[in-house]
C-alpha cells in the first residue's frame, strides 16, 4: 500500500502485509494517514519497520509508530542511527510466506538501503525516483548503486521515497527506458546529469 504521506516534500510510506504479518517502510508525514492504514490491518501483526536510509524526512513519525507498536523491530543499515536491528548486505527478511532483501544502495547517504519483497516490489527511498535520482554528494556511489539497481528483474516496480515523477510508480523496466540517470554509460556522464539537476 502506497500512503501519499505529504511530509516534507510530497512523501511516500509503504504498508504491506503477508500471512497475517505486516511491514512498515519509512514512518512520517500525515500521522492519521498512517494511523488509519495500520487499524485496517486489523489481526495483522505489524513484524517490521524498515527505514530506508536516517534523514528526518523519512523517520518523523518512526518514535510515535515505535510506541504503538513496541513489539515491530525497527531494522536498516548499521550505519543508520535509527536502526536497532543491523542489517547486512543481501540479508533476506521473512514476512508472512515472503521474503524482503535488503540491498545496500549508499551514494545518497552512506546509510542507504533498498528494499526487494518477493523479487517483485522494489522500495528505493531517495536512491531512485521515477524520472529521476536522489542527490548525492559522492556520485560514484550513487552510480554504482544505479548499475546495481539496473541488473534486477525488469517486472520489478519501483516504489520511491517521494513523488517527483510524472506517475507514482512503475516498473523498472518502463524506468530504464526513461531515466536519464539510470540510463548514463559512464560515471563522468552521470556527474555532468547530477551537475544539470541543479
Amino acid at each position: 500500500m502506497q500512503l501519499a504521506v505529504g511530509g516534507f516534500d510530497r512523501n511516500f510510506t509503504y504498508l504491506a502485509a503477508d500471512g497475517g504479518e505486516a511491514v512498515l517502510i519509512d514512518p512520517t508525514g500525515d500521522p492519521a494517514t498512517v494511523d488509519t492504514a495500520l487499524k485496517e490491518l486489523s489481526g495483522t501483526r505489524l513484524r517490521y519497520i524498515l527505514v530506508t536510509h536516517g534523514h528526518g524526512d523519512h523517520v518523523e513519525l518512526l518514535d510515535e509508530v515505535s510506541r504503538k507498536y513496541p513489539e515491530a523491530e525497527v531494522c536498516g543499515h548499521p550505519g543508520n542511527r535509527y536502526a536497532r536491528r543491523k542489517l547486512a548486505d543481501n540479508e533476506v527478511l521473512a514476512l508472512g510466506g515472503g521474503r524482503i532483501e535488503t540491498l545496500y544502495t549508499p551514494g545518497h547517504s552512506r546509510d542507504s538501503v533498498c528494499y526487494f519483497a518477493d523479487r517483485s516490489s522494489l522500495f528505493t527511498g531517495d536512491t531512485l525516483f521515477v524520472d529521476c535520482v536522489g542527490f548525492a554528494r559522492k556520485p560514484e556511489g550513487l552510480y554504482s548503486s544505479l548499475k546495481r539497481i539496473a541488473k534486477l528483474p525488469e517486472s520489478a516496480v519501483v516504489y520511491p521515497g517521494h513523488d517527483y515523477g510524472c506517475v507514482p510508480h512503475r516498473t523498472l523496466a518502463e524506468e530504464k527506458r526513461s531515466n536519464a540517470y539510470l540510463n548514463c554509460p559512464t560515471l563522468e556522464e552521470f556527474k555532468q546529469q547530477l551537475k544539470d539537476m541543479d
